[in-house]
């Protein structure tokens, strides 16, 4: 089978676990060097000595804060020293509260839109600055959610900080055109993963509710979303930009 991404380097955030994870085995099964990153140093460090076993590629872990500007320019600044160029990001953290709106604490939405859409912004930046530097035709890709479109009991700072992150990606993407540099997004419908578990436990019936719902009759898993990561960062994808690709079994016909 080809190598899509032979040779290429590649930032994840959020890749201690599920999407991210996936992303990453994805990535280093076509031919990547990837850096991990995540605030969770414990699963980190457990998902690169998962990874270093199965793969050949370079491939490190280094714990992350994507809503520190400071941690987020040092992070950055690492991967240039340790890998050269830039050539992937994957702006995948997230994290996600389960409140009515009528409750919502006003720190826990800012906490969200801090962690989701600041982080993605801080990234993004700095993946565009240095590829820039390095005159990289690099790729930037978002993850974002098909939540975005639709509406979820008790998750108004998720969903919409990721319709947020579809804007923003559009914006950024005529501006990084200019220099070679493609930004896309993935909006993943429900899928397998520690997060939907969370929102599925606050939600009653939500789970069972999504799954009669999807034409597939079933929730995505990881992988499902890491095989449309890979399309849109590989050459495959090399005449798309600013778009994203609703992976949603089908749940999302008006996306």
């Amino acid at each position: 089978m080809p190598q899509l991404l032979n040779g290429k380097n590649a930032l994840i955030t959020g890749a201690a676990g599920g999407i991210g994870l996936a992303i990453a085995k994805k990535f280093l099964y076509h031919g990547a060097n990837v850096m991990l990153t995540d605030i969770n140093a414990r699963n980190g460090e457990a998902a690169l000595s998962e990874l270093q076993a199965q793969y050949p590629q370079k491939v490190s872990y280094k714990q992350l804060d994507i809503s520190d500007e400071s941690d987020v320019k040092a992070c950055f600044d690492a991967f240039q020293s340790e890998y050269g160029p830039l050539d992937i990001l994957v702006n995948n953290a997230a994290i996600a509260v389960a409140y009515e709106v009528k409750n919502f604490p006003l720190d826990a939405w800012r906490k969200v839109f801090r962690v989701n859409m600041e982080g993605t912004f801080l990234c993004s930046q700095q993946a565009l600055r240095a590829m820039i530097q390095n005159n990289t035709k690099g790729v930037i890709l978002n993850v974002a959610a098909a939540s975005a479109f639709d509406t979820i009991p008790m998750q108004a700072a998720y969903s919409a900080s990721k319709s947020a992150i579809l804007t923003f990606a559009r914006v950024l993407a005529l501006e990084a055109s200019a220099y070679g540099i493609r930004v896309n997004s993935i909006a993943p419908g429900a899928t397998e993963s520690d997060m939907s578990a969370k929102t599925f436990m606050a939600v009653a019936g939500l789970e069972e509710s999504v799954i009669q719902k999807n034409p597939l009759g079933r929730l995505g898993t990881p992988d499902d979303q890491a095989n449309a990561a890979l399309f849109l960062c590989s050459d495959m994808a090399s005449y798309i930009t600013g778009e994203y690709l609703v992976v949603s079994g089908g749940g999302f016909f008006n996306a």
